[in-house]
């Protein structure tokens, strides 16, 4: 065989052998991401396992993303098949960076998540009467708005029920939601929500004072994006005023008053230590609603008036 006939199939050969590349514009099969996270995996379950699936999932197990040593890429055929309508969003791309992929989310994650775009249509279950809630007025570094936070109580009666059996955590049903008020005087500002997922994981969402859905809050000091920045707190670490020096009061802030407005009764430093519930954000939720839930009921059981159910949890917590 000529010479130049050799060079050719050894080409050829070497062409046919070699793996396509996987991630080009040319070639986008998938993207690769980089997240500015301590738990990039936990993240990336938060956001992409609430693309394509009503009840969230998790994007590891479902194809949509996918981890190759220390790097994670995005599926581009399992995102278009999820997400159609968010797609050509992605088109082009080979790699996003976290500012690129922090952006995305932001800009896609209430469609994605078919986000109500009325505070009334998110409500609307909540609007039962026959809910009992459980609320509680804060003033925090969130906002210098007061904060006035509700969860139904039979949410919370089902964590401390199973607050053992979860290894001493406080974990949610799936549908819990927090509604959180932002008031100057008896003015709604704005609401935060918050509603469990069927992964475990939450959708946050914040409307405006006229009860439309926003991208951010706009409450003093500062505006803070939904959801991307509810995320960056509830998933990380520090420990926030005025529920790090609960029992006792916090000093003011730089933006005003820091406090919980409960009674001091309440403010019951054993049951604040048992749960140790700030900390802890076993269910990535900030706050001490369980805490205060139970001391309100060892106040009940003081005063003759506790029910029978609540008897019974409070066995259960060996309280």
């Amino acid at each position: 065989m000529k010479t130049w006939m050799v060079a050719l199939v050894i080409a050829l050969c070497m062409a046919g052998c070699q793996s396509p590349t996987p991630n080009t514009v040319d070639n986008p099969t998938r993207i690769a991401i980089e997240v500015d996270s301590a738990d990039p995996e936990r993240l990336l379950r938060f956001y992409f396992g609430g693309y394509g699936s009503e009840s969230g999932q998790d994007p590891f197990e479902a194809g949509l993303v996918t981890k190759e040593g220390g790097s994670y890429y995005l599926d581009l055929a399992q995102f278009t098949a999820a997400v159609p309508t968010l797609a050509a969003q992605l088109e082009g791309r080979s790699e996003m960076d976290d500012d690129a992929i922090q952006a995305f989310w932001q800009a896609t994650y209430y469609e994605a998540r078919s986000i109500p775009p009325s505070l009334e249509a998110f409500l609307r279950v909540e609007a039962d009467s026959s809910i009992e809630w459980f609320e509680v007025e804060v003033q925090g570094v969130m906002t210098q708005a007061r904060r006035r936070i509700r969860v139904p109580a039979e949410a919370i009666r089902a964590a401390l029920f199973a607050y053992k059996e979860a290894g001493e955590h406080l974990l949610y049903p799936v549908g819990t939601t927090f509604i959180g008020e932002h008031l100057e005087a008896d003015t709604v500002l704005e609401t935060t929500v918050m509603r469990k997922r069927g992964d475990g994981l939450w959708d946050f969402a914040t409307y405006d004072a006229s009860g439309s859905l926003v991208p951010a809050t706009a409450a003093r000091p500062r505006a803070l994006k939904s959801p991307t920045q509810c995320v960056g707190c509830h998933f990380g670490t520090r420990m926030f005023e005025p529920e790090k020096s609960f029992p006792g009061e916090a000093s003011p802030g730089p933006h005003g008053p820091r406090e919980f407005h409960v009674p001091m009764a309440l403010r019951n430093s054993t049951i604040t230590r048992f749960f140790d519930e700030h900390r802890k954000r076993s269910d990535t939720i900030l706050g001490l609603y369980a805490t205060l839930f139970v001391a309100e009921r060892i106040v009940q059981r003081s005063e003759g008036t506790l029910s029978a159910n609540d008897a019974a949890l409070l066995d259960t917590l060996g309280l």
